[in-house]
């Protein structure tokens, strides 16, 4: 099947296009020799052709094989034998000028002596004999190429399930396979199938312009075939050989980037671990820095390679780089001004990794600053990532900060308490609750400040000072600290109540919790007498 098709397309290939009204062809042995494009005296372009073949034909009889070519008054003879088969005038080669005409007539000739030779061999049972048994061994060659190769992908495909169970263990990232035994026989089976499909396609195209080259009738196809076969495998090694200067120029030029971006590493990795000072670059903006050096260092050096890149000048080349450039043009906006806020973020130095932030609503521990996105781990231990427009676009408080400055983090919470009760009172007891935390520091003493005074209450704002180091335990801090203020007011006798709910308490008990051993709860008021139910 696949010979019928290489021979059709053969045969349309070489079959010559149909000739003008006014031209004809001169075709010997499936040859085109010569187009006659003018007349000549009193003979048409079609009459040359026909005197012309008669006498090749006679050529060919007499076995006169020697073609050469002569000036004439008309133009140029093309002679087989020293006798003349027909003249190649200047209308026929479209140019008036000598040389130019010569070199027609001498092309025409080296068809014609080829033609000859196909016409003598057509003639001859001796050479289609030859023909027939070279045919028949390059056959049994390529019956036993194949197989040859049938038994070596059986070896091949018997190795690589082999080979799979022992690479796929050692194909692991940190512990997690990357690939698993039966993906990689897969691929390794099916790579070994394409490229043994492309070995046949390879060897019957070979086997079938060799069997039609010895014949004389297919010879002029044969040899399309491996004219195309040559000229393309020239073609490519002659790109692949114009493009080694340029594809070693494209590795100095990475290479020399790779050398310099390790630099650059080394250089701000010792900034950021503060063993160098760098006037202008804070060690916490080095690392984005350096990121923005390599960067610039990789689109340089693509800027530089791009030229070198083979097939970088041609139209297509440059038209699918214009497409791909628009496309990521119009797909990174909002990449674009992600990037943008995650290097406002670490210019700004808000906040950095292991700080303990709040962002909007959202409070944790810094585990990621990133180009895009950054990422808090909450005191749940939720990972929340949050894009970095977002962050900008919102409040963030850092509660680690103040360590970097010498100073304590303050916490606070704040109770309502009536005027019934003396504020010295309740500040008595807000001091009491804070001094006797673990957490609490002695320097500033906690102190309590008066917040609003309300038409029945005041708001008392209890201040005490942690470590900041601590300030990843705020949740549980502030729980200590409530529990304490409960605590301190319940055995002061004091509600945490406002008169607008004692308003309306109706008699109710109260909400002072019974201490042990204390039946009555010791100044809270007597329990309301049981009402019955109704009927």
């Amino acid at each position: 099947m696949l010979v019928t098709l290489l021979l059709l397309f053969v045969q349309q290939t070489t079959a010559p296009a149909p000739a003008p009204a006014d031209t004809a062809r001169l075709v010997v042995a499936n040859r085109t020799v010569m187009v006659f494009r003018s007349p000549l005296g009193a003979l048409s372009p079609g009459d040359r052709a026909a005197a012309a073949l008669v006498r090749i034909d006679s050529a060919v009889a007499r076995n006169r094989d020697s073609v050469d070519v002569a000036p004439a008054a008309e133009g140029v003879l093309v002679r087989a034998g020293g006798v003349a088969m027909f003249v190649v005038t200047p209308g026929d080669a479209h140019t008036a000028n000598r040389d130019s005409l010569t070199r027609v007539a001498t092309t025409a000739a080296g068809t014609l002596r080829l033609s000859i030779r196909d016409a003598r061999d057509a003639r001859s049972i001796q050479a289609i004999l030859i023909g027939l048994l070279l045919a028949l061994l390059a056959t049994a060659i390529v019956v036993l190429l194949f197989r040859g190769m049938y038994a070596v992908r059986r070896m091949l495909l018997t190795r690589v399930r082999a080979f799979a169970a022992r690479a796929a263990p050692q194909l692991e990232f940190r512990g997690t396979p990357l690939m698993r035994a039966n993906q990689i026989a897969k691929i390794a089976r099916h790579t070994v199938n394409w490229v043994t499909i492309g070995l046949v396609l390879l060897v019957l195209y070979i086997y079938t312009g060799y069997v039609l080259t010895r014949f004389p009738w297919t010879r002029p196809s044969g040899e399309v075939l491996g004219h195309y076969l040559t000229t393309t495998v020239l073609h490519l090694g002659g790109s692949i050989l114009r493009s080694v200067p340029k594809l070693f120029t494209i590795f100095l030029i990475f290479a020399f980037t790779r050398f310099a971006t390790s630099i650059v590493r080394t250089v701000f990795d010792s900034v950021a671990q503060k063993r160098i000072v760098i006037p202008g670059i804070h060690p916490d903006t080095a690392m984005p820095t350096r990121r923005i050096a390599n960067a610039l260092l990789w689109m340089f050096a693509l800027v530089v390679a791009y030229p070198y890149v083979p097939g970088s000048d041609s139209a297509a080349f440059k038209g699918v780089s214009v497409f791909g450039g628009l496309l990521i043009t119009l797909g990174s906006a909002g990449l674009v001004g992600q990037a943008m806020s995650g290097l406002v973020l670490m210019y700004s130095r808000s906040f950095r990794v292991g700080q303990y932030v709040q962002a909007g609503s959202i409070q944790g521990t810094v585990i990621e600053l990133g180009l895009l996105a950054t990422r808090l781990r909450t005191p749940k231990n939720e990972i929340v990532t949050l894009p970095n427009t977002v962050v900008i676009g919102s409040a963030v408080t850092n509660y680690s900060a103040p360590t970097e400055y010498g100073h304590p983090l303050l916490i606070y919470s704040s109770v309502t308490i009536g005027y019934d009760v003396p504020w010295r009172r309740v500040h008595e007891l807000l001091i009491q609750a804070a001094t006797g935390l673990e957490f609490a520091l002695k320097e500033p003493v906690p102190f309590v400040l008066q917040r609003a005074l309300d038409d029945s209450y005041v708001e008392y704002q209890v201040n005490v000072a942690i470590d900041a180091a601590r300030s990843a335990e705020l949740p549980a801090l502030y729980a200590k600290l409530h529990a304490a203020i409960q605590d301190s007011f319940a055995g002061g006798d004091v509600e945490i109540m406002s008169p607008r709910y004692l308003s309306m308490r109706d008699g109710n008990k109260s909400t002072v919790p019974v201490r042990a051993g204390d039946a009555g709860g010791g100044g809270a008021a007597p329990a309301a007498p049981t009402v019955p139910a109704p009927g």
